[in-house]
């Protein structure tokens, strides 16, 4: 089998390209190295999440680990998610996570005044900077109606 080539080349289709998103196709290749794209990709867009919890009063049926687990799932979108520093690396304010540089505070405030089940969201928290907030699709123009279906 001399002269025989192992090689894969994979082919790119972009379908749109936009500041924010891009749709493409991947083709003649195998799900490996399309895991690997995926991964590069995901490793390479700057995010921001909630990572310290601190709850004062919690009297709902789920425990202080859980809701902070969850809170930790909502994503977050942010202009200066590129500008921020890592807490352990911030020399403002000496790792501790307490300033504008490394650190965006949220707060959230619920009670259930009846007997009914309330419902809290994404949208019941309110951060300190308004640049980040929560990712709310429903209330965004920058996706259409076809996005929000993936």
């Amino acid at each position: 089998m001399e002269g025989a080539s192992y090689q894969r080349i994979p082919r790119v289709k972009i379908r749109e390209l936009k500041d924010d998103y891009a749709k493409f196709e991947l083709g003649d290749t195998d799900a490996s190295m399309a895991n690997a794209l995926r991964r590069v990709m995901i490793a390479e867009v700057p995010t921001i999440a909630i990572d310290l919890v601190e709850i004062e009063v919690n009297s709902s049926v789920l425990n202080d680990e859980f809701i902070a687990h969850r809170l930790g799932l909502i994503p977050l979108t942010s202009e200066k998610a590129m500008s921020m520093r890592f807490s352990r690396d911030c020399d403002a304010c000496d790792g501790d996570g307490q300033c504008e540089y490394c650190s965006v505070e949220f707060h959230l405030r619920a009670k259930c005044m009846g007997d009914q089940t309330l419902d809290v969201t994404s949208k019941d928290l309110i951060s300190s900077d308004h640049n980040v907030v929560p990712v709310d699709f429903a209330d965004s123009s920058a996706y259409d109606s076809s996005d929000q279906q993936r």
